[in-house]
């Protein structure tokens, strides 16, 4: 109100007069007031209605229009002040200003033109053919988590109505990526992003973060990250994209954080050189890919396992369990009836080296690791079939274990079963029993996994691995993009023969590092992240 203005009576600007409220129940008089009271309420509501409709999307459309003049910072401090403001380039994103990529130097109007403009374009046939082969990564199912990444150059374009043809350098395109989504077994990407010019491989999980719209699980659970086919994590843009290095055409982002063998099909190998000695190469079988199981033979020679059984035996109890909330107060030997030892590798030259075989053999840095478990299983002994996970659901009333897997952000991913004896030398290995059982492991009767079991001690259904002296398995507790999987449940199965024991070890790695930090597995996890490009 200005200066020296009087409050207007009631009746508004311009009334000479105030009004005096009609009284109620006024006769006939009333009716008419009613009805424009009446008129002048549904005016009122259209008024509100309309402004509460248009407000949220003036708001929308100021939120995704590209900065003015005005809305830039004019003192001299502009670039700070652009650092502490949401991304302002001109984008074209999904939800908004507050949702674009923070990555420096992307021009994202000029990256959406070109995208646009290629998906109606011909891809290079050869440079897809040459990134799908020769050894095949895709698989029949998909795979949740793992997605295959072609890395192409800029490609040639030209907008409509223009005869023109630009290079994709011109809209500030480093890499075009041809994207396979969960591994899908298909002739063509459907997915592609165009990539500006960056510094770090982070800053390309951050693009695709926001184009393949993965979940945000909060700041406690592992970034996704690059690896390329072989397991190799990518730290640097450069060595993602291939600058200098075309060979380098294929990668795999796995929104989880952690490598996973790439399941493709069953009996399909992965090679590894020099892993168990130099020269040899080492085949990386897959044997189920719900859940996710690979095998390795002679992973361990006769010396290692027979070593690992001596130094274990004298210390060798009677296994515990850690009982879920609905098992509490029951005894452990109603799930498994089997011995067992913690048996440490520090400064155990041998057992030094079967840890680094292990971290080269899963890429998981062996400081994730526990120590290794020994187990052994006489006669008509077993564990219940069960998860190697532990589900925050499952320990509610547990504070101290809900702690120390982060409320799920942390845990077990992966179990290396080492086998370290055979348990019958008869050529049918099912007479001495002592098999790892999966009966929820996808079958012919069960494609897409089987249903949970009625009983817990069965190892009829689903797969069975039996016991060979040298040879380990790896099964995951966790798909790729860090859930737990409800179809890694497994169990040990009665040793048959009553003459036979069964040998064999645990190494549980976890998705993020382990208490144990000595020094040899510092000086371990060191050396594989010297190889990280």
């Amino acid at each position: 109100m200005g200066k020296g203005t009087k409050p207007k009576p009631n009746g508004g600007a311009g009334s000479g007069s105030a009004k005096k409220p009609a009284p109620a129940n006024s006769g006939g008089s009333s009716s008419l007031a009613s009805a424009e009271t009446l008129r002048l309420l549904w005016m009122g509501s259209a008024v509100a209605i309309a402004v509460a409709i248009a407000v949220p999307f003036t708001l929308r459309t100021l939120a995704a229009a590209p900065p003015t003049a005005s809305t830039m910072p004019s003192s001299s401090n502009a670039a700070a002040e652009m650092a502490r403001e949401p991304p302002r380039s001109p984008a074209r994103c999904i939800d908004g200003w507050a949702e674009c990529p923070r990555v420096p130097g992307a021009d994202w109007v000029a990256l959406a033109e070109l995208e646009a403009a290629v998906k109606m374009a011909e891809f290079d046939a050869a440079s897809i053919e040459a990134c799908l082969g020769p050894t095949p990564l895709l698989s029949p199912e998909p795979v949740q988590g793992m997605h295959l990444l072609c890395v192409l150059p800029p490609p040639r374009w030209r907008r409509e109505n223009e005869d023109e043809v630009r290079g994709g350098e011109e809209a500030g395109v480093a890499a075009m990526l041809a994207i396979f989504p969960m591994m899908e077994r298909r002739e063509r990407p459907s997915r592609v992003v165009m990539l500006p010019s960056l510094s770090k491989a982070d800053d390309i999980i951050t693009v695709l973060r926001y184009k393949l719209r993965f979940p945000s699980r909060g700041p406690k659970y592992q970034r996704p990250a690059l690896f390329t086919e072989d397991g190799v994590r990518l730290v640097k843009a450069e060595a993602a994209l291939g600058r200098g290095n075309r060979a380098l055409h294929r990668l795999l982002c796995l929104e989880g954080g952690q490598w996973l063998w790439p399941p493709v099909e069953k009996g399909h190998v992965h090679i590894i050189h020099n892993l168990t000695a130099p020269g040899v190469d080492t085949r990386v079988v897959t044997v189920s890919l719900k859940p996710l199981v690979v095998e390795v033979e002679n992973f361990l020679s006769a010396e290692e396992s027979k070593y690992i059984i001596e130094r274990a035996s004298p210390h060798m109890e009677k296994s515990g369990v850690a009982l879920k909330d609905a098992d509490i107060g029951k005894a452990a030997k109603e799930f498994r009836t089997s011995s067992q030892y913690f048996l440490p590798t520090t400064r155990d030259p041998m057992l030094e080296k079967i840890d680094r075989r292990v971290q080269y053999l899963t890429r998981i840095p062996i400081s994730h690791a526990e120590y290794i478990q020994v187990l052994r299983y006489n006669h008509m002994e077993h564990y219940s079939a069960h998860h190697d996970f532990f589900d925050p659901a499952a320990y509610a009333s547990s504070p101290d274990m809900l702690a120390s897997v982060e409320h799920g952000a942390r845990n077990r991913l992966a179990t290396v079963f080492f086998y370290l004896n055979n348990v019958t030398n008869d050529p049918d290995v099912t007479k001495g029993g002592g098999q790892t059982n999966f009966p929820r492991a996808a079958t012919s009767e069960f494609p897409q996994g089987g249903p949970q079991p009625y009983d817990y001690f069965d190892c009829s259904k689903g797969l069975s691995v039996y016991p060979q002296e040298g040879k380990v398995i790896i099964f995951y507790s966790m798909l790729p993009n860090g859930q737990m999987d409800d179809f890694s449940l497994h169990g040990g199965c009665d040793v048959l023969d009553p003459s036979a024991t069964k040998w064999s070890a645990n190494f549980w790695l976890w998705n993020k590092p382990y208490q144990f930090n000595d020094a040899a597995r510092k000086t371990s996890t060191a050396m594989l992240q010297q190889q990280y490009l």
